[in-house]
């Protein structure tokens, strides 16, 4: 009984030790996994090439996020790369359409009309905006060994589709090549 009242102190006081520390991300040297260096390279380049390239246009552009596609043997949260790259272009005056928002936004109209709301706080009729872009993309990796290492080619590839034409207006690409070894025991 001494033993196991003991072992439950020991075990309180080590799991209990355990501290955090917080890094700065710019200093991210990267790993064999995906991380925080391939997740800044990429929206940092995917937001100034698209945000160039939306300044040029002559039409205001409305755009809406598809889902970004993980094509690789890994796991990849490609929410996370969509969130950040939204939130950079929404600071730069980029809009986006959420669609999955219009139901609520139309029932909303609906009551305001009725009546029942404010005038002065109804949402007035006829401000919906639709998207005239999708914008959409995926991760691809290849993996192949060589002399004990892993090679790792990705490529994050991401395109701007008109939907009036259903052409893809702009295309951007961020690849990343990566060697890990494992550090294999010896006795």
């Amino acid at each position: 009984m001494k033993k196991i009242f003991l072992l439950s102190a020991l075990l309180i006081v080590f799991t209990s030790c355990a501290t955090t520390q917080y890094m700065n991300i710019a200093d991210d040297k990267g790993s064999r996994d995906w991380g925080p260096l391939e997740i800044n390279k990429t929206v940092e380049t995917m937001t100034g090439s698209l945000y160039a390239f939306l300044k040029e246009s002559k039409n205001p552009a409305y755009l809406e996020l598809k889902k970004i596609k993980n094509r690789t043997s890994e796991h990849i949260d490609t929410q996370m790369i969509g969130n950040m790259l939204t939130t950079n272009l929404i600071k730069k005056r980029i809009p986006f359409v959420d669609r999955s928002k219009r139901k609520e936004a139309i029932e909303e109209m609906q009551i305001g009309q009725s009546g029942l709301i404010d005038e002065a706080t109804a949402i007035p009729m006829g401000n919906l905006k639709s998207p005239n872009f999708i914008l959409e993309g995926d991760v691809s990796d290849n993996l192949r060994s060589v002399s004990g290492s892993r090679i790792q080619y990705l490529v994050v590839t991401l395109k701007l589709t008109e939907l009036s034409s259903g052409q893809i207006i702009w295309q951007e690409q961020t690849e990343f090549l990566k060697k890990s070894t494992e550090n294999k025991l010896t006795w």
